[in-house]
């Protein structure tokens, strides 16, 4: 082996063709042979060039056969406008790679890179970067652990794939991941391996995020999955027990959250104008009155749009399915508890603080329930206004204001003014409920929970739109719970004033006694004519008892007047006895014949009589009574109002009596019933609708069935050898029951007889004398059951069961001597045992 040295200040010598990398210049150069091969050592201001590309350096090691060189000391690339500079690189000629040691960076003009390594490829301007790798480009720094990238020609950025801790910064935002793809031509960045955006105060995450650029500035975000937006901010929550520095204020930090299945993101101008999230979206936002926190609103839809102004959130709105829950903070805010909303859409403008629900909008809180088809709340004021429809949308339904109060009946309205904090309100073009009445005002608004003021009020039983009776008030003062005062009124019928009276005064009691005129309702058919009903007096002058009077007028049936005593003694008895009568036309008289005031000329009179009672008793006894009594079998029919009424066929009445002995386990009922048919007159007369032909002989028609009496006795369960003791025999589990029932029925019907037409014809019909039958019946029923276990694991229980029924007749089938079945009826005791 053997070296030289050449000084020189110039070496133009071309060592290598133009497709090789050439020795420019070197202040040193030496040559080597290893292993058969040529090594030159340069020294000193070392410059090679290959092609377009200059490279300096203070020392390198050259293999001219191989084309594999290596360069130390203040490396610098220069190929047209790129340039790399590094501690140390290696440069694999034939493949044009060079590797980059320390402190390395590349750039042109668009573009900078810096890493710990760099794998440059001159061919196809891109590369491969390791260990603390920072990208520059496009106001953009992208830092990671790794970077691939590469630079297609005619573009002003290189694409790119960072690894490792990425983060990316520009104007203001950073995003952060595991891996981003970067795809110049496209001008989309692709975030995964739990991405991250953070903006001022606001943070972005989710499954991935894909971020797309206009003109190198953000245009919009896009995130598949698992959507979370959260903003931070501070605010001073009071506190309830002041700390001992006397300061009851307290600054913290408070996060409002936006989730969803999924989200898009839009930008103007590089900064954050709208978000939308789809699928189970929910927002949670603090809201503040002069930085004091006042509480938290929770909302949920399909979609949620955030609108942002100046990067603060200036809007929200929810669509699908919305609903949400306001929870007042229990110190700073004037509101009692949570406010339950819902709506198609939900608008939130938290400059203003203002909700807007548009479409069958609902807000429940405490004790208030108002549903209609647009609903404003100012959070500041605590006010809202609600209206029949929405502006949005022609197509949401029109629902009247109705708001519910404690229960009580809904008032509904044109427009409607409530205020959370002292639950007053006012109602434009108002109309409510109370008892049997209907309000209406041109304003209805409320003093206090108890006090409601009516401005151009009416009042009516009448529930038409446009009702045939009302009184007129120009003032209406209504105390719930108590009465309804109102001054002057003015009693109408078909809008025409009949009296007028100073003032006026109705009950309002809520379903409690009190004492007090009935108002009427009125009506007109085909059926009655016109009629008023319910017009009465309700007296109720205890608690023990009350009675109700009222009357029915109809101009083409007459007059009923119904009278109504409840009686009641707590612990003891109470019932009610019904009394009415019917003053009406006979059915002889025409309908167009039928006048009022000649109803004393053709009048006809029913009554009928109910009582009803229930009486609890000393020693386990109870007695119970329901009788009913019609003068005529049609009143029902005839005089019903409703279809219920006039369907009832049939008067039902029974007492029972019960007694029960505990200690002996025995117990004792008695009954007594009737059951009457109300049409069946009308079955069995030929000239009636309601006749029933019948079709064979000896076929019944019941009249009246009377249970006289009917008797139960029964001795439950018990055990047949009584004992104490702890270890019990096999024959201490034998037990016993036993009841016996009573039952004496008679019958009262008519029967069908056949009738001769002549020699040859009969035809078959009713009879109309009254036949009677009685059944007695007694059953005895007795079992006796013996359980055991055998073994500790097999049981058996061995069961005895007897059954008596004892007659007072029989029936037996005798073949007769035409070779029919003929049933043969005997009268006397007889039994029967299984």
């Amino acid at each position: 082996m053997f070296s030289y040295f050449i000084i020189i200040l110039i070496l133009p010598l071309s060592l290598l063709a133009d497709e090789k990398l050439r020795l420019i210049r070197a202040d040193i150069l030496e040559n080597d042979i290893v292993n058969g091969q040529s090594i030159q050592y340069l020294y000193g201001n070392v410059i090679f060039e290959k092609g377009t590309m200059i490279i300096n350096c203070e020392k390198a090691f050259n293999i001219e056969k191989n084309g594999q060189s290596s360069m130390i000391g203040e490396v610098k690339v220069v190929d047209e406008n790129r340039s790399l500079v590094c501690d140390s690189l290696h440069f694999d000629s034939p493949n044009n790679i060079l590797y980059g040691f320390g402190n390395s960076r590349i750039w042109d003009n668009d573009y900078e890179l810096t890493s710990d390594t760099i794998t440059y490829y001159s061919d196809i301007d891109s590369g491969i970067t390791h260990g603390n790798s920072e990208l520059k480009q496009n106001n953009q720094i992208i830092t990671s652990h790794s970077v691939y990238y590469a630079k297609q020609k005619d573009q002003d950025a290189v694409s790119y794939t960072a690894e490792g801790n990425v983060s990316i910064s520009e104007e203001g935002r950073t995003a952060t991941c595991g891996k981003a793809i970067y795809k110049q031509k496209e001008q989309s960045t692709s975030l995964t391996i739990n991405p991250q955006i953070r903006e001022n105060k606001q943070t972005i995450s989710g499954s991935k995020i894909v971020l797309k650029y206009k003109e190198d500035a953000l245009d919009n975000i896009y995130i598949p999955s698992k959507a979370n937006v959260k903003t931070y901010t501070q605010g001073i929550k009071k506190q309830k027990t002041p700390p001992t520095n006397g300061d009851n204020q307290l600054k913290l930090d408070f996060v409002n959250d936006l989730s969803g299945n999924s989200l898009k993101g839009f930008f103007y101008k590089g900064e954050l104008d709208s978000l939308q999230v789809e699928g189970m979206a929910t927002t949670q936002y603090h809201i503040f009155e002069d930085s004091i926190y006042q509480g938290e609103n929770i909302a949920s839809g399909d979609t949620i749009v955030m609108q942002f102004y100046e990067n603060d959130i200036d809007k929200i709105i929810i669509s699908g399915g919305s609903r949400g829950e306001y929870k007042p903070d229990t110190i700073s805010s004037n509101i009692e508890g949570p406010i339950l909303y819902s709506s198609e859409i939900i608008k939130y403008n938290v400059n203003k603080e203002e909700t807007d629900l548009h479409g069958d909008a609902k807000i429940d809180y405490t004790n208030m329930n108002l549903d209609a088809g647009y609903i404003n709340v100012n959070w500041v004021t605590n006010i809202l206004e609600a209206k029949a429809q929405s502006n949005v949308d022609s197509t949401f339904k029109v629902k009247n204001p109705t708001i519910i109060e404690d229960g009580r009946d809904p008032m509904v309205g044109n427009e409607m003014i409530y205020n959370l904090s002292t639950k007053k309100g006012s109602v434009i073009r108002g109309r409510t409920s109370a008892e049997d009445g209907f309000y209406t005002g041109s304003q209805i608004r409320n003093q206090d929970k108890e006090t409601i003021f009516i401005d151009n009020s009416t009042y009516t039983t009448c529930d038409l739109d446009n009702p045939h009776f009302h009184f007129a008030s120009n003032k209406m003062k209504m105390i719930n719970d108590d009465k309804v005062i109102a001054k002057p009124i003015t009693f109408y019928i078909n809008n025409i004033p009949i009296i007028g009276l100073p003032f006026g005064i109705f009950p309002h009691k809520g379903g409690r006694r009190q004492s007090g005129w009935i108002m009427p309702g009125y009506g007109e058919s085909n059926y009655r004519g016109q009629f008023i009903d319910g017009l009465g007096y309700y007296w109720a002058p205890n608690e023990f008892w009350d009675t109700k009077l009222t009357t029915s007028l109809a101009d083409r049936q007459g007059l009923t007047i119904r009278l109504t005593n409840n009686y009641r003694k707590r612990y003891a008895f109470s019932g009610g006895i019904h009394l009415e009568t019917k003053q009406h036309f006979s059915s002889s008289v025409s309908a167009q014949d039928r006048d009022l005031l000649k109803l004393s000329d053709n009048v006809k009179s029913d009554y009928v009589f109910r009582w009803n009672h229930n009486q609890v008793m000393r020693n386990d006894q109870t007695f119970r009574v329901n009788g009913q009594y019609y003068s005529s079998g049609d009143y029902n029919k005839r005089t019903g109002i409703d279809i219920e009424r006039r369907l009832n066929q049939q008067a039902v009445s029974n007492a029972t009596y019960s007694k029960r002995w505990k200690k002996t386990n025995n117990s004792l009922s008695i009954n007594l019933s009737s059951k009457k048919d109300l049409m069946v007159d009308n079955k069995i007369d030929h000239n009636d609708i309601f006749y029933q032909s019948p079709t064979t002989l000896g076929k019944q028609l019941t009249i009246t069935t009377n249970t006289l009496p009917k008797m139960s006795f029964r001795h439950g369960q018990s055990k047949l050898f009584k004992t104490n003791a702890i270890d019990k025999k096999w024959y201490h589990n034998i037990s016993w029951n036993y009841s016996a029932n009573l039952n004496n029925k008679m019958k009262n019907y008519y029967e069908s007889v056949e009738s001769l037409i002549d020699d040859s014809t009969s035809e078959y019909m009713w009879d109309d004398s009254i036949r009677t039958k009685t059944t007695s019946l007694i059953t005895h029923n007795m079992s006796v059951n013996a359980p055991q276990k055998l073994f500790k694991y097999i049981s058996l229980n061995p069961s005895i069961q007897f059954k008596s029924d004892w007659v007072d007749r029989t029936y037996s089938l005798l073949d007769s001597s035409n070779g029919q079945i003929e049933s043969i009826e005997k009268f006397g005791f007889a039994a029967r045992t299984i």
